[in-house]
């Protein structure tokens, strides 16, 4: 039969068998503390609300008339080849998307990449003719101005703006 007294004294031995590991975890959880705080600092103050690229402005132009809202969204920079005659162009666009309300900000900007899925198709289809020149600028717009309200179906989006538009041959 085993007596109480037995487990006392197999319990102080246990104790000091491993030494080596508290020293190990008293070093270690304070760095290991550190390090997590600092992560959580770094991702705190590089948490932007544009994490899919994008950017927005809103103008107001009649303070009595709620309506005159127009809000600006940027879509992330596309780059994409053009075939021409004498091979891939590369092309670069930056769009900027008018639309009617705040509200349609945060569906456009979930729907970015899909957006920009769209602009990537339909330049792939292209060819070198098709997007020189102001005409070719203008039928480019009118394209992925409709193809962009098919795809974010609630939304109307007014107008589609260039700022970037780098055709290189």
């Amino acid at each position: 039969m085993i007596d109480d007294n037995d487990f006392d004294e197999q319990d102080e031995p246990i104790e000091n068998q491993h030494p080596k590991r508290k020293k190990l975890m008293i070093l270690l959880l304070p760095l290991l503390i550190v390090i997590g705080i600092s992560v959580g600092i770094y991702f705190a103050i590089n948490n932007n609300y544009d994490s899919l690229g994008g950017s927005y402005n809103i103008v107001q132009y009649n303070k009595d008339n709620a309506d005159s809202i127009t809000a600006f969204y940027d879509l992330p920079e596309i780059k994409a080849f053009v075939n021409g005659e004498d091979g891939r162009h590369e092309l670069k666009l930056k769009l900027t998307l008018e639309l009617s309300s705040v509200e349609d900000l945060r569906i456009v900007e979930i729907l970015t990449s899909k957006l920009t899925d769209t602009v990537l198709n339909h330049v792939i289809e292209l060819n070198m003719d098709e997007v020189e020149g102001s005409t070719g600028l203008y039928w480019l717009k009118e394209e992925l101005l409709y193809r962009f309200n098919l795809v974010s179906a609630p939304v109307k989006i007014k107008n589609l703006n260039f700022s970037v538009f780098e055709l290189q041959r």
